[in-house]
């Protein structure tokens, strides 16, 4: 069997230093109060969705339907290039993680095939990854869908989801190196040769001890 050369990198929490499907949307909803109030409203209801996995996607989507509401695909996608943009400049809510694109550079200039997996609208992974001027990158993330006039999530590309999106898109179900700062990607890192725990907290370290799946703790 010839050896695994495929990186994965897991986007929010990891590269980035913060959620970036959340930062967009607070930016969409607080720029309308029509938005902000309903927002409010329907949060003690999002948030109990959240609070669960089987129905997490719903909570989700409640949030994101507020936040694209009467906005077509391309306005939508539009969106989603403005918020990086401003990543990009600096300006946004969150950043990138300079230690984590210097190892992906890294992984690049060795020719090695790097892959973006997460569990953020896989339209607003691409633009974000875009704009930090490298080869193209393959990306894998959740997937969205248009409902009454807004758009909700359609696939969630978490946990072990996202390793079967991972193998959908031909990426095999093993990997070199994979990278990621949450437990819920153990079994993305319990596939890899060489699996890196970004910033990991006490609770997280022992949740992978206890699972048995040995992780290299890293800092970014």
């Amino acid at each position: 069997m010839p050896p695994l050369t495929t990186i994965v990198f897991d986007l929010d929490g990891t590269l980035l230093d913060g959620d970036s499907a959340t930062a967009w949307m607070i930016s969409r909803i607080r720029r309308s109060w029509a938005r902000t109030a309903i927002a409010v409203a329907a949060a003690p209801v999002a948030g109990l969705l959240m609070t669960h996995s089987r129905s997490r996607r719903w909570g989700a989507s409640i949030a994101l339907w507020i936040a694209s509401a009467g906005q077509t695909e391309d306005e939508l996608r539009a969106s989603f290039g403005a918020f990086a943009s401003g990543i990009q400049r600096g300006d946004g809510p969150i950043g990138w993680r300079e230690a984590g694109l210097l190892t992906m550079r890294g992984h690049i200039e060795r020719e090695e095939p790097v892959i973006i997996a997460t569990a953020a609208p896989a339209w607003l992974a691409e633009k974000l990854i875009e704009g930090l001027n490298l080869p193209p990158i393959a990306v894998v993330g959740s997937t969205l869908g248009p409902w009454l006039g807004g758009w909700i999530g359609i696939r969630h590309c978490r946990n072990q989801a996202k390793c079967d999106a991972l193998l959908v898109a031909g990426h095999g179900q093993r990997w070199a190196v994979a990278y990621s700062d949450s437990a819920d990607d153990l079994p993305l890192l319990a596939r890899a040769d060489r699996a890196c725990l970004v910033n990991g907290s006490v609770p997280t370290l022992a949740r992978f001890a206890k699972s048995g799946v040995a992780v290299e703790p890293i800092s970014w």
